[in-house]
């Protein structure tokens, strides 16, 4: 199956700046950004960054974020709202429960959210 051609645009750009994987399911777009460069604040120093992005994108986007499982804050305690794990391409993630406020179709695209990310993790809490 095709991705959405708006989704493909997006992903061609940002792997300008990223090594990305693209993994299909049925319904979900699994969207891998590899080794993301966290800064200091946590245990690790790159994660691989999950994006679930549904097929009806970009009328809906994606929701949370998934790292990988041992990623903690450097002090060990684990992220706020980042205490699932969770299995999705054959491997477990760190859950990220931080969700947009909002997603509008014109605007919002995947550049967007991963700067929404990025904010995210620099939060280091």
């Amino acid at each position: 199956m095709a991705l959405p051609p708006k989704l493909e645009k997006e992903i061609e750009e940002l792997r300008s700046e990223y090594s990305i994987d693209v993994i299909e399911d049925a319904e979900i777009l699994n969207v891998i950004f590899k080794d993301f460069p966290l800064g200091e604040g946590f245990n690790l120093e790159r994660t691989d960054i999950l994006l679930r992005v549904p097929r009806s994108y970009p009328d809906s986007g994606p929701d949370m974020f998934w790292t990988h499982p041992t990623l903690t804050l450097a002090n060990g305690q684990v992220p706020l709202n980042a205490d699932a794990l969770e299995s999705y391409v054959s491997k477990q993630w760190r859950r990220f429960s931080w969700h947009r406020q909002s997603w509008n179709p014109s605007v919002d695209n995947i550049h967007g959210n991963m700067e929404f990310i990025r904010k995210r993790l620099k939060e280091k809490k």
